[in-house]
């Protein structure tokens, strides 16, 4: 990794800490990715849930966008198996000016109100636009069993 990318993958990390309502930890993993860890939105099926997502970025970052990925599983229809996040602006609409601030506010935006127009998952937007009511009680269950932690402290 350059000086130049260094500088701005250092700025961008001091960028997304500003983020006060969203961002529960940010840890940089390594020089070329970072671990994130996010709340479910207030009034959204994955609330009381906490999200880790890992951030990669490519050598030719900022010109490539960095690839996100949920670690935890998820029930949500713009989320793959993978763990990868359907959004437009992480593939032909991505731009240098962009950055990663903006993209986990994408992110948390996806998380309060999913988009049926854009699903990695076919037959979760299908359930979404049928049976809303069931989607957002399965999403809430799996946030349950797979999102939801318990802080332990010893004393």
């Amino acid at each position: 990794m350059n000086q130049v990318m260094s500088q701005i993958l250092q700025k961008e990390f001091n960028e997304c800490k500003e983020i006060s309502d969203g961002i529960i930890d940010l840890k940089m993993l390594n020089v070329n990715s970072w671990q994130i860890v996010i709340k479910g939105p207030k009034l959204s099926p994955y609330e009381k849930g906490q999200f880790f997502i890992l951030v990669e970025f490519p050598k030719e970052y900022p010109n490539i966008p960095p690839k996100f990925r949920i670690l935890n599983k998820i029930y949500h229809m713009n989320v793959n198996q993978l763990g990868c996040i359907a959004l437009n602006t992480l593939k032909k609409e991505w731009s240098e000016s962009i950055g990663v601030k903006k993209m986990l506010l994408e992110i948390l935006s996806l998380f309060q109100k999913p988009n049926p127009q854009n699903p990695l998952n076919l037959k979760l937007a299908q359930q979404y636009q049928e049976n809303c009511s069931e989607y957002y009680e399965t999403a809430q269950y799996w946030t349950q069993q797979f999102a939801t932690f318990i802080d332990i402290k010893i004393d």
